[in-house]
């Protein structure tokens, strides 16, 4: 038990890293989306009703200057990386996603396509908290097409299912 609660503490703390990462590259820019969405920050309140209470899985749908080009490739450090939660079968809890899509396009549109794979059914909740400025409101939900803007910090909790929980501020930097 010990070392499965380290590594799932290690898995949590490395999850965290790049979903700060992820936010803190985040990119959007309104004159790239003429004709089509192609840079995208939409941040969306998901709440799961269990029992008694209620559980946030948010999600979150991006575009970061994360990604690093296969040689050859024409990609560019901008992507567009989505995190969600899938349910199991058989009411067998939750699975946390990640999604990437490499290169951006007006075809495929934003939100959509790409490649998405399972990252862990270890983590009970994850909540999203975004604001413009600071001491400014915090707001549960943030899309960047209908703010016309990039939120300035973003809060992320995430709980595992132990209990185990992880907070974090995040700064955007490309505004």
């Amino acid at each position: 038990y010990a070392l499965d609660h380290e590594l799932l503490s290690d898995a949590a703390r490395t999850l965290m890293q790049k979903l700060a990462n992820d936010i803190t590259n985040a990119y959007w820019k309104q004159a790239m989306n003429s004709r089509g969405v192609v840079t995208i920050f939409n941040g969306k309140k998901e709440e799961t009703p269990t029992g008694d209470e209620e559980i946030r899985r948010d999600s979150i749908t991006l575009t970061t200057l994360t990604n690093s080009p296969k040689l050859n490739s024409k990609e560019t450090e901008l992507w567009e990386v989505g995190y969600f939660f899938k349910e199991k079968p058989n009411d067998l809890g939750y699975v946390m996603m990640r999604r990437e899509k490499r290169e951006l396009s007006k075809d495929v549109p934003a939100g959509e396509g790409g490649y998405e794979y399972e990252i862990t059914d270890r983590i009970k909740s994850l909540q999203l908290r975004y604001r413009q400025t600071v001491g400014g409101t915090w707001f549960d939900e943030w899309n960047s097409t209908t703010r016309n803007a990039l939120p300035k910090f973003v809060e992320i909790d995430l709980t595992l299912e132990s209990g185990m929980t992880y907070s974090m501020y995040v700064e955007v930097k490309n505004l």
